[in-house]
C-alpha cells in the first residue's frame, strides 16, 4: 500500500484524455513553467509526454494524441 503522504506528480493525476483536450504542448509548457519555478523533478514534464509534442502529437488539436482523432 502506498504512503498517502508521499508526493505524487500532477501529471500523474491528469488523464491522457484531458491532456488531448488541452493538448499537450500546452501541459508540457505548464510543466516546464513550474519546474523552473520550483526546480522539482516531480513537476518536470515526462518524457513521454515530451517525445509525443517533439513529434507533432498534440492532441485533438493535430488529430492524434494518446488517441487517434477522425
Amino acid at each position: 500500500m502506498r504512503d498517502r503522504k508521499s508526493p505524487r506528480s500532477p501529471w500523474r493525476r491528469q488523464s491522457r484524455r484531458t491532456t488531448d483536450e488541452i493538448a499537450g504542448h500546452r501541459a508540457t509548457r505548464n510543466a516546464d513553467q513550474l519546474y523552473a519555478e520550483y526546480k522539482e523533478p516531480l513537476y518536470a514534464a515526462p518524457p513521454l509526454l515530451q517525445r509525443m509534442v517533439d513529434a507533432g502529437r498534440l492532441g485533438r488539436k493535430t488529430g492524434s494524441g494518446f488517441y487517434p482523432y477522425a
